[in-house]
């Protein structure tokens, strides 16, 4: 065997290393893309006012579909059969697309296997989107309400805590699920999303988990990714039919005493406690008559200066949740010497736990599976692959729910996972040469997020935070500290509310640092740059990022040349800044005698 041959074989076997396995990455790729084309094709061949479908959530969203062609077809053909018409024209063009491409000489082998993969999960997801989309163009409130918006009585499951509304016309908020709707005489069954708003009493009936029965007005929505809303006018319109399980109802009373709690922190504490800890930002919650709101004006101004500075991802609940508490419950497992399984039970107990405690979203979807996929590779004894699990995540949520592919939340979280795990640990190897390893592996892990991310962030606010870097810098030592003192405060809440305000407090201590750092940084005039909005923006960044990263390599590449043309063997010595200070501490007791009489040793 040729020296080239080995050479060959040994970068093969590196490359299909587990944690070096990208085989899912295409495969999850094809479905988003075959996702969002379909969403385009529906919105593109379907006349709309523009009314509904604001993009965002798949039961969230108006679908409207290749509703072009079903229009076409006769209006006595039954909805399955419409379905099964236009599914077998998507179906037909992938696999004449597919057997085309299979049938090119050069797709041989295992090409020829990763072709067909990547064909029938694009072919998946294009028909789970159409599917969707086309049932929830044909809900009846749909077409209620963009026919004749008006007065309607509704049944619904109410899907997410009551905060408070977004419009002055109400005071709470929540999303839910349609089960009923109609005029009061004729009812119709429906599964569409809504978002209802109400005011004053009424705000008590709307209850995470509950089933409600509300009268208002039906209509469009005129912002945000939910399709419908329901408009109570007037008090005494929302009557509980069911209250929530006993679980659920565990939950929302926890959720309640420790709100109860942080209302007696500071401005900034009400603020970010909760927000850390369960997503849900101090000045969001429905505060009881009785009791004094946080100043609109100041949360405001604290969230515009979070966003300034980047670090607006600490106001909602991550993946760093998540891998705080699965890095908790391993450490206690390992002290008591507990099984592999009970290790594993344990993880997956915590990660639903704790996604049932916090504010549901995208986020939190992610989060919430990949901490089971972890648990799993622990439970079979094989170690968990992060980009795998993302990749596997990503075809499983939008094979289930198809328009999360336009959720800008989901693309975030997911996006900036990836970043981590592919960038972040060559940045830490080459800024470990300028910088201390805590530094450069901290550095290195927000520089990798923020590749993925900057191009999703311009489509969705068109201007780049240029302090993002130092200001996650400054706050990353204390944000652990500080979402775990919440969670702790959380838990405490169900049994001593003294103890949970001590540990909430002291958690404002570290969330009083990340005020000052984003008022700092984020009041700053040349805090954000001004970049082109819409994919025109994310197209400029991406380029702008990809040219960046090939003149690097470049300067690497012929950095490494002059060093081997030099006959200089391994890597040239780079003083990092902080050297000189770490030797000046490091020969500072020399200096001095041993004596105890402080005269230096020269003297």
């Amino acid at each position: 065997m040729t020296d080239a041959r080995i050479y060959r074989n040994e970068r093969r076997l590196f490359k299909e290393q587990g944690s070096r396995d990208w085989r899912m990455l295409p495969a999850a790729l094809a479905v988003w893309m075959s996702c969002l084309l379909t969403w385009w094709v529906f919105d593109a061949t379907l006349a709309t006012d523009g009314s509904v479908g604001s993009g965002g959530q798949a039961e969230q969203d108006t679908a409207y579909g290749l509703g072009a062609f079903a229009y076409g077809m006769a209006d006595d053909m039954s909805l399955p059969l419409r379905m099964a018409g236009v599914g077998g024209v998507i179906v037909a063009i992938v696999a004449i697309a597919a057997v085309t491409v299979m049938r090119r000489p050069m797709m041989r082998g295992a090409w020829r296997m990763t072709g067909m993969l990547l064909a029938c999960l694009a072919l998946l997801g294009a028909t789970s989107t159409w599917c969707s989309a086309y049932i929830a163009w044909r809900d009846p409130a749909m077409a209620q309400a963009g026919a004749s918006p008006g007065q309607r009585i509704a049944r619904m499951r109410i899907n997410t805590p009551a905060r408070t509304a977004d419009i002055r016309q109400a005071d709470c908020q929540a999303d839910a699920t349609l089960s009923m709707i109609g005029d009061g005489r004729v009812m119709q069954s429906s599964s569409h999303a809504i978002r209802v708003f109400a005011s004053g009493a009424d705000c008590r009936h709307i209850v995470h988990g509950a089933t409600v029965q509300v009268s208002g007005r039906l209509e469009p929505s005129r912002f945000g990714k939910v399709s419908l809303w329901m408009m109570c006018r007037s008090e005494a319109s929302v009557t509980m039919i069911r209250a929530p399980n006993p679980a659920q109802s565990v939950i929302n009373t926890l959720q309640e005493r420790f709100l109860a709690v942080t209302e007696g922190l500071s401005d900034q504490g009400r603020v970010l406690v909760p927000g850390l800890t369960i997503g849900l930002l101090g000045q969001e919650h429905v505060v009881a008559s009785g009791h004094e709101a946080v100043d609109a004006t100041y949360a405001g101004l604290l969230e515009d200066r979070f966003a300034r500075s980047g670090i607006m991802h600490l106001m909602a609940v991550s993946g760093g949740h998540f891998v705080l508490v699965g890095a908790l419950v391993r450490r206690l497992a390992a002290y008591v010497h507990a099984p592999r399984w009970a290790t594993a039970a344990l993880m997956s107990g915590a990660f639903l736990l704790l996604a049932a405690l916090v504010y549901p979203s995208d986020s939190v979807v992610r989060a919430l599976i990949m901490g089971l996929l972890g648990a799993a590779a622990l439970l079979v004894g094989r170690r968990s692959q992060a980009l795998n699990a993302l990749c596997w995540t990503a075809v499983a949520v939008l094979i289930a729910s198809p328009a999360m592919a336009r959720s800008y939340g989901f693309a975030l979280s997911c996006a900036s996972v990836l970043g981590i795990v592919l960038f972040a640990k060559g940045l830490a190897e080459r800024l470990r040469a300028l910088l201390p390893g805590s530094m450069a592996e901290a550095m290195a892990v927000t520089i990798a997020a923020q590749l993925l991310t900057l191009p999703i962030q311009v489509m969705m606010e068109p201007q780049l935070p240029l302090l993002s870097v130092p200001a996650n810098l400054i706050v990353s030592p204390v944000v652990g500290i500080a979402t775990m003192l919440g969670l702790a405060s959380l838990i405490v809440a169900a049994c001593s509310a003294e103890l949970s305000f001590a540990l909430a407090w002291v958690a404002g201590i570290a969330t009083a640092i990340m005020e000052r750092c984003a008022q700092w940084l984020g009041g700053s005039s040349w805090a954000v740059l001004p970049w082109a909005e819409g994919w025109q923006g994310a197209l400029l960044i991406a380029a702008s990022e990809a040219m960046i990263a090939a003149a690097i390599v470049v300067l690497q590449r012929r950095r490494r040349r002059r060093s081997v043309s030099a006959g200089e063997p391994g890597t040239p010595y780079q003083r990092r800044w902080l050297d000189p200070i770490a030797l000046w501490v490091q020969q500072l007791p020399e200096a001095f005698d041993g004596g105890g009489h402080g005269t230096f040793r020269g003297s």
